[in-house]
């Protein structure tokens, strides 16, 4: 469950309906938010004194909304660096979640999206999660909240890796407000092509495997072949998911997922929201010779493709 949350915070438009977004997570046992202003060190150098005592007058504004949902709240105003301070608040505040937001068309003029949010999630040992927006309407700055029942079906990609099967571990702790989950598997490694079937059969098997300790769920089962990426977003659309979890590593497409393109691409490129699940901490990141063996595989890869054309 999600008792407390930490919210950057950048007073613009985005981030106000990012707060109309906090009442639902109630529902996951949310009692505490924590809202957090940071005064940028190196832009605001000199001016940061006066950016402060403002800062400081709205997020009041803001954590008087909170208290109207009868939710505990929390002000922070901070000059530093903005994603350092995040990461290190989180921890030092032990919250279970970041909450942040984005638009459906990527990066907002907002400080806290783009590589602010991959640098999260990469470092901090805490649950991330990205709402998302609908995109700019007539050039005007007008964003529509689409965190509607963002729990209520799940969209949830397994590579069968120790580190994929802790979001179903959290999944199944989010079973009071998920009604739905959508298990999906994408083979993005053909064995032989006389043996996919096979595989897919295979692999069926142990998404079913595992949807069977999902109790009070109503689970459906997918697998796709293809990359990654583009599937997830594929199939969140086809399955008209509320919210995309993922683990933050494991092996094969999550352990990627944060280190490349299909990062940007997922958190970036959907519509829905994202809730990345950190990796245990002793799994740690991808060590150099490991790393080397990946981009080599998508070297080869991309030959290979480029050989057929």
């Amino acid at each position: 469950m999600i008792n407390s949350v930490l919210v950057p915070t950048d007073f613009t438009i985005e981030t106000e309906d990012l707060l109309g977004c906090i009442g639902e997570l109630k529902n996951a046992g949310l009692k505490k938010v924590i809202l957090l202003h940071v005064v940028e060190i190196l832009r605001d150098q000199g001016l940061a004194p006066m950016f402060e005592r403002n800062a400081r007058e709205k997020i009041e504004e803001y954590a008087a909304f909170v208290r109207e949902l009868e939710l505990e709240a929390k002000t922070l105003v901070v000059v530093g660096d903005v994603r350092k301070t995040i990461t290190e608040l989180a921890e030092k505040e032990d919250v279970d979640c970041i909450v942040m937001g984005a638009t459906t068309r990527g990066i907002i003029k907002g400080r806290l999206l783009g590589r602010t949010a991959e640098y999260i999630a990469r470092k901090s040992k805490r649950m991330l999660l990205v709402e998302k927006y609908d995109a700019l309407k007539e050039g005007k700055e007008v964003y529509e909240k689409a965190c509607k029942a963002t729990f209520f079906r799940v969209l949830v990609p397994l590579d069968f890796s120790k580190e994929a099967l802790r979001a179903v571990k959290q999944l199944s702790g989010f079973s009071g407000i998920t009604r739905e989950a959508v298990l999906i598997h994408i083979i993005d490694d053909i064995e032989d092509l006389d043996l996919l079937d096979e595989q897919i059969e295979r692999a069926l098997e142990e998404l079913k495997k595992i949807g069977e300790h999902l109790t009070g769920i109503d689970v459906r089962y997918r697998v796709v072949e293809g990359v990654p990426s583009e599937e997830i977003k594929r199939l969140a659309e086809i399955e008209e998911v509320t919210l995309i979890m993922l683990t933050a590593r494991g092996k094969g497409i999550i352990r990627e997922l944060l280190l490349g393109s299909t990062a940007e691409n997922v958190l970036r490129k959907t519509t829905k929201p994202v809730l990345l699940i950190p990796a245990e901490k002793e799994s740690g990141e991808y060590g150099e010779e490991e790393g080397k063996k990946e981009r080599e595989r998508g070297n080869r890869s991309k030959e290979e493709k480029t050989e057929d054309s």
